[in-house]
């Protein structure tokens, strides 16, 4: 794969498909518990597959979102931004309880009577779920049966987290002094580092958001990890590079320090990781059609319902790889009918865009 000027070519790169694999690995890893197997994988201590690939998402977000907002204002930056969430979002929202609710709930009640009037009720399950914050993942009392019942997305939590890493580094960019040199971005690093080290000290100080406080201490340290990257290469960029050996030593790094610090140790190795995950996007070969089209989207926020409808039809003991030669594709297929009818014509529509599909290549998410 070609690289411009030994960096990654943002026309010609791998980062869908490494945010394809991701999605991937956040779908396998809710197999596992959604169908009453156990609490999935534990890549390092305290971390599934799901909860790593998580922290990919953030750190290529944090990566390219810096240079959106580098490169537009803060109007500009934040419609965007509201653009590449909100649409699917509520589509998949929607759909959950419009849809796929009213099957289960069909299933379970032999009709439809009081469908509409059952706590959660739809329409609050949408509502009340509007800004990104999960509040509640139930629909009418539906997959009461389920091995892991009343709940429709688990996926979705995240979000939250991610549009106001957005608005954190959209608001810090303002700072002149942010956008010129690296030592604020560092700075802004090493915050959010503390906040997981020192995290119950935060947790107590800020006990009615402690949930808020320890997700912050998770996650905020990724994607500000990918911010710094971008501000490094912005400013530096002659003499920071992708290399495969600079790739090498930030695997090892990465590796040395989730073994010392098992704790935080992933916080702290975050543009280390960065950079390797960089390093991959550049080199490894992608399929035209996917670096075009990003379904890794559609394929996170979709993979989870549609394993409980599975599991709702009495999927949940069927062998592994019959259950995913069902759900992968079905997942697929429904992302890609996202991206192609909600995804893509908003983001064209924030960004004016009237030419075709290869200007939102490697779009900022």
């Amino acid at each position: 794969m070609a690289v411009r000027g030994s960096w990654i070519d943002p026309r010609n790169n791998s980062l869908n498909l490494l945010r394809l694999v991701m999605a991937a690995m956040v779908l396998f890893h809710h197999v596992i518990p959604l169908t009453g197997r156990g609490e999935g994988v534990e890549l390092t201590p305290g971390e599934s597959v799901g909860g790593w690939a998580v922290f990919g998402f953030f750190m290529i977000s944090g990566y390219l979102i810096t240079g959106a907002r580098l490169r537009s204002d803060g109007g500009r930056y934040l419609i965007n931004r509201i653009a590449r969430l909100f649409p699917a979002f509520f589509f998949v929202n929607v759909l959950t309880a419009f849809l796929l609710a009213p099957i289960a709930f069909s299933v379970q009640n032999g009709s439809l009577d009081g469908f509409l009037s059952t706590p959660n009720t739809p329409a609050s399950y949408v509502i009340g779920n509007g800004w990104l914050k999960m509040v509640d993942y139930s629909v009418a009392g539906t997959l009461a049966n389920v091995p892991y019942p009343f709940a429709w997305n688990g996926s979705l939590w995240s979000l939250y987290y991610e549009f106001t890493a957005y608005l954190l580094v959209g608001f810090f960019l303002v700072l002149p002094a942010a956008r010129r040199s690296v030592w604020p971005m560092l700075l802004a690093f090493v915050a959010t580092c503390a906040l997981k080290i020192w995290n119950d000290a935060f947790v107590v100080a800020l006990s009615g958001i402690g949930a808020d406080v320890v997700q912050f201490g998770r996650l905020l340290p990724f994607f500000f990890g990918g911010a710094l990257v971008f501000m490094i290469r912005e400013r530096y960029g002659e003499r920071f590079t992708l290399t495969w050996w600079g790739a090498l030593l930030c695997a090892v790094g990465t590796v040395a320090l989730v073994l010392v610090f098992p704790a935080y140790g992933g916080q702290l190795a975050a543009p280390l990781l960065t950079y390797v995950l960089l390093w991959i996007g550049a080199r490894l070969p992608s399929p035209q059609l996917f670096q075009v089209h990003d379904f890794s989207y559609g394929v996170y926020v979709w993979g989870f319902p549609l394993t409980q409808l599975l599991c709702l039809w009495g999927w949940a003991g069927a062998p592994l790889p019959l259950f995913f030669a069902v759900l992968v594709p079905s997942t697929f297929v429904i992302a890609a009918l996202s991206w192609f009818f909600v995804e893509r014509p908003t983001i064209r529509w924030s960004r004016g865009k009237r030419h075709p599909f290869g200007d939102l290549r490697s779009e900022a998410r």
